[in-house]
Order: C-alpha cells, then sequence, then structure tokens
C-alpha cells in the first residue's frame, strides 16, 4: 500500500485544549500523541467530536513560549473505549516554525 501522506509523521505527547468553531460549542482537553506539518493525532477523554468539526487547538508546548495555536477539522473519529476517543485532525494552514517548537520534544 502507498503512503499518501505529504509529511513525515512523528510520535510526540503534547497537551491541547480546543474548542469547535461550529454552533456547538464543544470545548474539551487531550493530548497530541503524533504530529506532521499537516495534522495529527489527538486522545480525547470525553468528547465525540464529529468529522468535518472545525477545531480552535491550544497546543501547550513545555518552552515557555505561549501556546501554538491551530485551526483544524475533525477528519476522522474512533472510540477507544465507551468515554476515551482517538480523533484525526487536520490543520488549515501550516505553521513551520510553530511545527518546530513541537518537533524538538520529539525523541
Amino acid at each position: 500500500m502507498q503512503e499518501r501522506r505529504m509529511f513525515q509523521r512523528f510520535n510526540i505527547e503534547i497537551p491541547v485544549e480546543f474548542h469547535s468553531l461550529d454552533e456547538k460549542k464543544i470545548e474539551g482537553k487531550g493530548k497530541i500523541i503524533n504530529i506532521s506539518a499537516e495534522g495529527g493525532g489527538m486522545v480525547v477523554t470525553t468528547e465525540y467530536l464529529l468529522p468535518a468539526t472545525p477545531l480552535e487547538m491550544q497546543l501547550i508546548i513545555p518552552d515557555n513560549k505561549a501556546p501554538l495555536t491551530v485551526n483544524a477539522k475533525v477528519i476522522w473519529l474512533k472510540a477507544m473505549e465507551p468515554t476515551l476517543f482517538l480523533a484525526g485532525v487536520q490543520f488549515d494552514k501550516v505553521d513551520f516554525m510553530g511545527m518546530a517548537r513541537a518537533l524538538r520534544l520529539h525523541k
């Protein structure tokens, strides 16, 4: 099977806070578990997010700087447990400088 991703994905754990930009106004916390310049996988503990839900996300990068704010949309959602979800998100715009901050945590 041919890889479809344009950017390499890195395993990483970054806390994230988010809210939806639609009329539902869903808010939540979770963590990014892998990231690329294009998007990432996010574990969300309690919120069920429908595909295509627009989000504003604050990535809490532990470098004593302001959180990295990114807009994204939910591409897919998978239930891991009854109240634990894994969501795939796609970033609206690539912030290469912001991604560089996050990737410094990659081991």
